[in-house]
Parts: structure tokens; C-alpha cells; sequence
């Protein structure tokens, strides 16, 4: 072993028995024992432990808590990094605690538990901010923003970087917005959708413009080898040939550069959306070509949420695997017949035709109901339950984003 791996295995070393020995102490700070002198028989008695000091006053809150924790690790000159990583991890505890409890109390009600979900989200910032002072935030969330938005590691000046951090963050905060007026019954899931389309349109043409056509694209790829790695991860339970892997490698390829071109063209917000729907479509008529129809239909599954829930609960929300392969079909075939009625609606109005977006609304309601009551039917009232209260099954009137329309509520 070479003398400066010998090194860096020592620091790694160092620093992890620092943080776990300080974490210890953050639970119980004994101060050493006073020497005392002590009689024969006190001497054979077990031996008792002094009582112990806490490190904080016993009315810090948890937030106090973890600043103490943090200042003790920084004056021992554990880094940043760590630090988040520490705190993270506290917080993370702290909120599925809660999240335990609140799920409970409601038995898992869909609507309560993503409100916590953005609850927790919006004050993350907040509580790393307390906990890390505001210059070790601003330099652990600055790498967060590189690894979302910059996978090509592009170099970037000091002044490229805080300007791309502000870009970020105000996409960041309009998302958590948009899912705060989604939860509030002002927008509908699919409104929401496209408002977030439409920003994170503007933001890439406003990263396009910071960096110049050629480094923009640049820091939308991921290195060859570890794009390579990626993909064959999510490919992994299909188990694709040699082959077939190298075939849909190259189509993940062209649809990635065919993406960075899509930011490089003035068209409006509107049409670049449908343009990201007609790439996505043809990547996936791709993969089933390649694949096959069966394991592609396998792929989409195992991708899928909602899928992946049912499989695991089946014993427990009273399905089988026909009732789930049953509720998967109808529910994406209620999504995308929803999805191009509205096309077509809005494609006609394109085209200079009057549309009765009243009667597409009612259209779409009638839709929805008859959906659902079928597949109430099919699985029982009790499952039907399971799988509403658990988020699987959830009908948006699908018209907060149509013309003069009203805004939709969940039913």
C-alpha cells in the first residue's frame, strides 16, 4: 500500500471514529470521575456511575441541539460534507418518527401524508441553514445543485456558479410551490405538470444562455461509462441481451442529445412540451421494439410506483396478481385516453374549431366516475378503500388546465 493511500485511509479513519465519538457524547456527556478515597467494604459493592452532565441545557430545542453537535465537529476539523451528512441524518430520524405516528392516527390518509411530504421538503433549507450556519449551507446545497444540473462537470467560474445556483433555486421553490396550490385544490396534478414544464423550459434556455449552446449540452451528459451503468441498473429484471442492451444504450443516447437540442429552439412553451411527450413516445415505441412486448410491459411495471406498492400490500389490501395486473391496465388506459381527449380538444381550437370545453369537462368527469365505479366493482369495496386511502387509485377531474374551466377537485 502506497504512502499516500496509507493516508488517506488514516483520515478517513480519523474522521469517522471522531464523528461516532462525538455523537456519543452528544447522547451522554460524563465528565471524568473524581478520585476518591473509599472504604474496603464500599470497595467490594458494584460499582455506581456518576451522574452524568448534559452537553446543552435541558431546554435546547432539537435545532440547538444540532448546532452544538455541528460546532463541536467543525473545531475538530471534521469537513462540510460530513457535517450535512450528520445532520441529515438527525432530521431524516426525527421526521419518520413523525411520519410514523401521523400515519397512525390518519391510517395512511394520501392527502395528510404528502402535505407532511412537502412540509418536510420546504423546511428542509431552514433547518440545514440553522444547523450548518450560512456559509456550510450555501456550500452543501451549491453541490447539490451541481450534481442535479451540471452531471457533465462542466468547469464553472465563480460567477457562472452563483448564477446557476440562483437559477436553480428559484426552480426548486416554484416546484414546492406548485405542489402547495396542487394540495390546495387551486390546480389540478396535471395543471401543475405543465406550469412546471413551462419552468423548467424557461430555466434551461436561461442555462443555455449562461453557458453557451456547447458547455450547456456538455453539462446535461452523463460520462459514457456511467450512463452505461445507469441503464443497465433499471434493465436489470428485464435482462436484455448483450445486444439489446447496446441498441437501447445508442437510443438513450439520441434521445438525451435530442432533448439538449429541444432547449435550443425558440418555440413556445406550449409547443415544447408536446415536442418532450412526442421524444418520450418514440423512446418507448423504441424500447418495445427491442425488447419485446412483454418484457417492455414488464419494465414499465417494475418502473411504476403505484405497481410496485400493490405488489407489496396484495396480501394485505386482499389482491392478487391478476386483480393488479387488472387495476395497472385500466388505470393507464384511463390516463392516457384523459390525456389525449385534451389533445385532441385543444388540437381542434388550434385549427380555428370552436370547442364546448363545459361539455369536455362534464366528459371527462363522466369518465373518471365510470372508471372508478368499475373498478370498485372488480376489486370490492374493501380493497377499492385500501388502494384510495393509500394513494394507488386517485381521480383528478383532469380541467384546471382547459379553458374557462373551474378548477378540479379529487372525487
Amino acid at each position: 500500500m502506497s504512502s499516500d493511500i496509507r493516508r488517506r485511509t488514516f483520515l478517513v479513519l480519523n474522521v469517522a471514529l471522531t464523528v461516532t465519538a462525538v455523537i456519543l457524547a452528544w447522547r451522554e456527556f460524563a465528565p471524568a470521575p473524581a478520585i476518591k478515597a473509599v472504604s474496603a467494604r464500599a470497595a467490594t459493592r458494584a460499582p455506581t456511575r456518576e451522574p452524568t452532565a448534559a452537553p446543552y441545557p435541558a431546554t435546547a430545542t432539537a435545532a440547538d441541539q444540532r448546532r452544538w453537535l455541528v460546532d463541536r465537529l467543525r473545531a475538530m476539523g471534521v469537513p462540510n460534507q460530513i457535517l450535512a451528512r450528520v445532520v441529515l441524518k438527525d432530521l431524516d430520524q426525527r421526521w419518520n418518527k413523525y411520519a410514523a405516528e401521523l400515519t397512525l392516527k390518519t391510517r395512511g390518509d394520501p392527502e395528510v401524508l404528502a402535505a407532511l411530504n412537502l412540509q418536510i421538503e420546504k423546511s428542509r433549507d431552514a433547518d440545514m441553514r440553522a444547523a450548518l450556519g450560512e456559509k456550510g449551507f450555501k456550500e452543501w446545497d451549491t453541490e447539490n445543485m451541481r450534481r442535479e444540473v451540471n452531471a457533465g462537470k462542466v468547469e464553472l467560474s465563480g460567477p457562472e456558479t452563483d448564477a446557476a445556483y440562483a437559477l436553480w433555486k428559484k426552480l426548486q421553490l416554484r416546484n414546492l410551490d406548485l405542489r402547495e396550490l396542487e394540495l390546495s385544490g387551486t390546480i389540478d396534478r396535471a395543471g401543475a405538470g405543465d406550469e412546471y414544464a413551462k419552468d423548467l423550459a424557461a430555466f434551461q434556455g436561461q442555462m443555455k444562455t449562461l453557458l453557451g449552446d456547447d458547455r450547456y449540452a456538455q453539462s446535461q451528459a452523463l460520462a459514457p461509462r456511467a450512463a452505461a451503468a445507469n441503464l443497465r441498473e433499471d434493465l436489470a429484471k428485464v435482462n436484455p441481451t448483450e445486444s439489446q442492451f447496446q441498441e437501447l444504450l445508442q437510443t438513450q443516447q439520441q434521445w438525451n442529445d435530442l432533448r439538449a437540442d429541444l432547449t435550443r429552439q425558440d418555440a413556445d412553451d406550449a409547443a415544447y412540451v408536446q415536442r418532450l411527450k412526442d421524444l418520450d413516445e418514440a423512446r418507448d415505441e423504441e424500447y418495445r421494439r427491442v425488447l419485446g412486448a412483454v418484457a417492455f410491459d414488464a419494465l414499465q411495471k417494475q418502473q411504476d410506483s403505484g405497481y410496485s406498492e400493490m405488489k407489496k400490500y396484495e396480501t394485505l389490501w386482499g389482491l392478487d396478481d391478476s386483480k393488479i395486473d387488472q387495476v395497472y391496465s385500466t388505470l393507464k388506459y384511463y390516463q392516457q385516453a384523459a390525456e389525449d381527449y385534451q389533445s385532441s380538444a385543444r388540437a381542434l381550437e388550434a385549427q380555428g374549431q370552436k370547442v364546448d370545453w363545459d361539455a369536455v369537462t362534464r366528459n371527462l368527469q363522466q369518465f373518471a366516475q365510470q372508471t372508478q365505479q368499475s373498478l370498485q366493482n372488480y376489486v370490492g369495496p374493501d380493497s377499492f378503500d385500501k388502494l384510495q386511502r393509500n394513494g394507488i387509485v386517485q381521480f383528478n377531474q383532469p380541467a384546471a388546465d382547459l379553458p374557462n374551466s373551474h378548477n378540479g377537485r379529487r372525487f
